[in-house]
């Protein structure tokens, strides 16, 4: 990437507070001003009994699939505070880098992590195609896609969603946000999930609605691109993969010029 390519240019991070750190790390090191305005927040579950009961039976799960970092950070926090260990016997599967690099943070070894980082690439996997019989476990947040569950429950397996943690909407207000898109210092706005785009939208209120239409979208993926054509602005940058990097790629195309992706 050419280092100099962001610089001075003011990028919104929508990601949560707890997440955003390495893209807010990366952006400055550009010399980009990194602006956070998370739009979601991440909560522990109302109720810990389907992480509980998971947890105390993993040795009977034939895969564990672990669908974000998030899911990855409660529920092995949540292990290790009840003194359980990992059994010999499951295979892990993250859906994309970010959430394996966590799980080997944690010590863990991730048996599958598929090409292409979505719930779409893990279900392409060889491995997961016959999976008739197995009992697998989908450690997720609440609202979550039901992808996954469906098309492992019409191969055969025997699936249980875990809930790991919660989203909210934030209260934050949107009024210092929109001052700095006036004063003409806010340049494009990343969105990492379908869900915080919409969440920012609704954020930003009319005015901010309105200047979206000539705001550039980085967006993680496909699915997250969908959302913001749904609503009627123009088709956003679409990073190459689900990772940090990619929406570095994503960025650094759009600095340069280069028209969004048909």
């Amino acid at each position: 990437m050419n280092s100099t390519i962001l610089r001075g240019k003011g990028i919104v991070v929508t990601r949560p507070r707890a997440l955003a750190g390495e893209m807010l790390t990366l952006l400055e090191a550009q010399g980009a001003r990194a602006i956070l305005f998370p739009a979601v927040e991440i909560e522990a579950p109302e109720n810990w009994q389907s992480l509980d009961d998971a947890l105390h039976q993993l040795v009977a799960y034939d895969w564990v699939i672990f669908s974000s970092r998030n899911a990855v950070a409660f529920a092995l926090s949540r292990l290790q505070s009840r003194n359980l260990s990992w059994p010999v016997g499951p295979r892990i599967a993250a859906v994309g880098r970010e959430t394996a690099k966590a799980l080997r943070e944690f010590g863990l070894q991730v048996d599958l992590v598929p090409r292409r980082f979505s719930s779409e690439g893990l279900l392409e996997s060889p491995e997961l195609l016959d999976v008739r019989g197995q009992r697998i476990a989908l450690f997720a947040g609440d609202q979550g896609r039901e992808l996954l569950e469906k098309t492992l429950d019409e191969r055969g397996a025997i699936t249980d969603q875990v809930l790991c943690y919660r989203r909210r909407l934030p209260g934050t207000n949107p009024t210092p946000l929109l001052h700095a898109w006036a004063r003409g210092e806010l340049d494009a706005v990343t969105v990492t999930s379908p869900e915080i785009f919409n969440n920012f939208y609704q954020m930003v209120g009319g005015l901010g609605q309105r200047w979206l239409k000539n705001t550039p979208i980085i967006a993680i993926s496909p699915l997250t691109a969908e959302a913001v054509t749904t609503v009627g602005l123009p088709a956003p940058w679409i990073a190459p993969e689900a990772s940090t990097a990619g929406m570095l790629a994503a960025l650094t195309e759009w600095a340069q010029g280069l028209a969004p992706a048909p």
